[in-house]
């Protein structure tokens, strides 16, 4: 019988061309400012949010190889200028690895939210499925996922159906290869109304821009950290508008 050990992938795969790059960043600021303008008013907040995260092969100690994948992320999330409990995840997850840098991937996620209006902290379960692909190109690394949610939250019976988009670029400083400059948008569309609250449509944005570091190109730890605009869209009421100084450590 064969046996399974886990080895951690090479986490510096993700972009490809400086001209793509510059299309990131202004799609970025483009749809940063466009959520800002959608709203008459919105409510504004600082943040402070952590996460861990870790994804690589399932190999076998047989000479066979094989395509099976693994993956985890973790999060603590504070808000009220990081004074008050936002949110907890934990997402586990397999994948099977495609044709060169693309994978498709099934999870579960458990969520803990403290909403904003006060009342009682609940549990959210999640089923996820997704599509990545890790292209790069000289010092550019790219990630473009796209996310399938099915949401089960404990204050309603509906199922919530979510789609998210994300696309990601990283630019190696060549003349300090420890140091990266980064640069994510990521969009969530509601697929439904349900009855916990969420309605279809635009749920929210998200905008990333900031730094990362590595010591050597072999060492199993990544650091990443920036500035994180997460602009929610609460249709018939007050937007929220959070900025965030998001840590993420990735292994």
């Amino acid at each position: 019988m064969s046996s399974f050990t886990l080895r951690f992938r090479d986490d510096t795969q993700f972009m490809h061309r400086s001209s793509y790059v510059t299309f990131v960043v202004c799609m970025l600021l483009s749809i940063t400012l466009s959520a800002t303008q959608a709203s008459a008013q919105t409510l504004d907040d600082n943040g402070l949010w952590f996460a861990a995260f870790g994804n690589g092969t399932i190999e076998s100690t047989s000479d066979r190889s094989t395509p099976l994948l693994w993956w985890f992320d973790a999060h603590y999330r504070l808000r009220d200028d990081s004074d008050g409990f936002n949110q907890s995840i934990l997402r586990p997850g397999l994948g099977i690895s495609l044709v060169q840098d693309q994978a498709l991937w099934a999870g579960y996620a458990w969520i803990r939210t403290s909403p904003t209006s006060g009342s009682a902290d609940f549990d959210e379960n999640r089923f996820w499925q997704q599509w990545t692909a890790t292209p790069s190109a000289g010092d550019y690394r790219f990630l473009h996922r796209s996310r399938f949610e099915q949401r089960w939250v404990e204050t309603g019976d509906d199922v919530g159906l979510r789609w998210r988009q994300l696309h990601r670029a990283q630019k190696i400083i060549t003349n300090c290869p420890q140091w990266s400059l980064i640069a994510w948008d990521e969009v969530f569309f509601n697929l439904n109304d349900t009855d916990w609250g969420a309605d279809a449509g635009l749920d929210q944005n998200r905008a990333f821009l900031g730094f990362g570091y590595k010591s050597c190109p072999h060492a199993p730890v990544r650091t990443e950290i920036g500035y994180l605009n997460q602009f929610i869209n609460n249709q018939g009421g007050n937007d929220g508008m959070n900025h965030i100084l998001s840590i993420n450590f990735f292994f």
